[in-house]
């Protein structure tokens, strides 16, 4: 056991991705800390710090099957409060830009909870584990060196104004988006880290609706894909527990959705499929029409950094934010959890840089799935794909273009999109084949 196994580690923000921090810490440490600038709910509600928070959420299969070996009883809790269970083969009304996405009968399935649902109960099951205390109304603001490359804790300021150092053996920043990692290592001396950027001027518009009583139809979600580069538009109605929709609209290249009620029908009316519309026409608000547009995706890639402070880990959107439109943020936080895990359990020599080093190898399928799409609607590209990401994004496209037309490339194209496959699994040589002959039938 090495000395970061003992004492107590400091975990930067209550979020999914903080939250799951503390739990695989939980196991290898005597105390942990949980600081969250927000007061946070005894209930599950929307909070201030997580202002995609009411928007649609979706919890791709890997990440749920991940939390359920976190948390066993995971199923039973949702399963407690409503939650509905999606297959996503056959649930699933979905047009993409190749038509109408087969619908059949699979083992791809997993829960549709709210994100406030869902982190309130992780929120119960990390405080409930010995050593671990959330306190929240306090908001870290500075790294406390010992040395330029040793981090000893944080300077936390609460909502009374009061500043105080709290010492840890480990600290990790979670904190998301907003975080401040960079300008607090560049204070120390280290070089500003690399981003990618890729911004496809996404924006939502989200409203919770009742489900009507006694409504019927052959799908639980719906989703209608943007298609570059005539269709900028589309929508998801996600089923959440209460018996309520969120539905969530929206825009790319600038094309953004209103926030009105009556200009957000609109929109609905304006899409390319009709569900969306016919669903809500007639359904009962539930909520205001939420907005939403910080949707760039950022990599900072604290990997290539030359030199790493001891002491110190980042993840969640603080390192990896992507494009919400695809779902992948709780997913990506469960997997940098479980690889945390998986160097603690071992006692990884150099764990700190061999982390950064293990979450950027997690977060390079996320990226380039969510990427591919973007850079076509990219307002802002701050650095070229190279040639085989080029070749890749092409190659996908193609893909695409046989969902509608095959099952075997559908359930390949679903599998890799829940992470449960790499994208290697496009080049296998039954979809390479089916890819070829499409291509050969286009050209003819």
């Amino acid at each position: 056991m090495t000395h970061l196994q003992r004492g107590r580690a400091i975990v930067i923000g209550a979020g999914v991705a903080g939250l799951l921090a503390a739990h695989v810490l939980a196991q290898h440490m005597d105390q942990v800390l949980v600081l969250e600038r927000d007061r946070l709910p005894d209930q599950p509600q929307p909070r201030e710090g997580i202002p995609q928070g009411r928007h649609a959420h979706v919890l791709l299969i890997r990440g749920y099957r991940t939390l359920r070996r976190f948390f066993p009883t995971l199923d039973q809790d949702l399963a407690a409060a409503g939650v509905p269970v999606i297959c996503w083969t056959q649930d699933v009304a979905a047009l993409l830009a190749g038509g109408w996405m087969p619908r059949f009968p699979s083992d791809l399935l997993g829960p549709s909870p709210s994100r406030d649902l869902l982190e309130w109960q992780l929120r119960r099951y990390v405080a409930a584990q010995p050593g671990v205390t959330l306190q929240d109304g306090r908001r870290v603001v500075d790294l406390h060196f010992e040395t330029k490359e040793r981090v000893r804790g944080v300077v936390a300021v609460s909502e009374d104004g009061q500043e105080e150092t709290l010492p840890a053996e480990l600290v990790v920043d979670a904190s998301g988006r907003s975080s401040r990692l960079p300008q607090w290592l560049e204070k120390q001396g280290y070089p500003a880290p690399e981003e990618t950027r890729v911004n496809a001027r996404l924006g939502y518009a989200t409203r919770w609706y009742r489900i009507p009583p006694g409504w019927q139809a052959d799908w639980k979600v719906v989703l209608l894909a943007a298609r570059f580069p005539d269709i900028p538009r589309g929508a998801v109605i996600l089923p959440v527990e209460g018996e309520r929709w969120v539905v969530t609209l929206a825009g790319t290249g600038g094309d953004y959705p209103p926030t009105d009620p009556e200009g957000f029908l609109e929109f609905a009316r304006s899409l390319a499929g009709p569900q969306v519309y016919q669903a809500i026409a007639d359904a009962e608000p539930l909520s205001p029409v939420y907005g939403y547009r910080r949707t760039e995706n950022r990599w900072r890639h604290l990997e290539r950094l030359p030199s790493w402070p001891r002491g110190l880990l980042a993840l969640g959107d603080t390192v990896g934010a992507f494009n919400p439109v695809y779902g992948q943020g709780m997913t990506v936080a469960a997997l940098a959890a479980e690889a945390l895990g998986d160097l603690l359990e071992r006692d990884a020599p150099h764990l700190e840089r061999t982390f950064q080093k293990r979450l950027a190898a997690i977060l390079k399928t996320p990226w380039t799935l969510a990427t591919g799409e973007d850079l076509r609607w990219a307002g802002e590209l701050n650095q070229a794909p190279s040639l085989p990401e080029r070749f890749f994004y092409w190659y996908l496209e193609q893909v695409g273009a046989l969902l509608s037309q095959d099952e075997t490339v559908a359930r390949t194209f679903l599998s890799v999109t829940h992470l449960l496959a790499s994208p290697a699994a496009f080049f296998h040589p039954r979809i390479l084949a089916r890819v070829l002959a499409h291509r050969l039938t286009a050209r003819t």
